[in-house]
């Protein structure tokens, strides 16, 4: 199995990525998911990235056409 990226939700809008931060590790690209709901922190590696994850908009994230992707749950 290869892992492409793992994403963990923040329940502080991504402030867990300040400590990565402290430890030395650099910060990537982030961005808004239109029509998710979401937005993200992400810290790249060789092969993979972690994203922190978390939610800016709950309409969004709870709405039928994302429903199917359990990020909500």
């Amino acid at each position: 199995m290869e892992i492409d990226h793992l994403f963990v939700f923040s329940a502080n809008q991504g402030q867990e990525a300040n400590e990565l931060l402290e430890f030395g590790f650099v910060e990537g690209s982030s961005r808004v998911h239109m029509g998710q709901g979401t937005t993200n922190r992400k810290f790249y590696f060789d092969n993979f990235f972690l994203e922190l994850l978390w939610v800016i908009d709950e309409q969004e994230v709870t709405s039928e056409l994302v429903a199917p992707t359990k990020l909500w749950e």
